[in-house]
């Protein structure tokens, strides 16, 4: 399974506990007004996501608020869009 992969099975599974069955994620879903995540799963998506990649994008680069969509997240774990993704963020 390749990150994308991992990252979107991790979300997948966090969705389906707090909205019930979803069976597909699109890049363009908001995270919390369409997916209804709340802060605490995201803290625990990205604890998730840092066990199984040994990654945490959001310590040092991005802030995590700069995430909105699942293509967002999709992209703050490819390390070659970071720059992008957080250009004119607030630090």
């Amino acid at each position: 399974m390749n990150k994308r992969d991992t990252v979107k099975a991790a979300l997948l599974e966090i969705v389906n506990e707090v909205a019930g069955p979803v069976e597909h994620l699109d890049d363009d879903q908001l995270l919390v007004d369409q997916l209804g995540l709340e802060s605490l799963h995201l803290a625990r998506l990205v604890a998730v996501l840092e066990m199984e990649l040994d990654i945490d994008p959001f310590s040092d680069t991005l802030p995590i608020t700069s995430v909105r969509t699942v293509g967002d997240l999709l992209e703050a774990y490819d390390p070659v869009v970071l720059p992008r993704l957080g250009a004119g963020e607030p630090s």
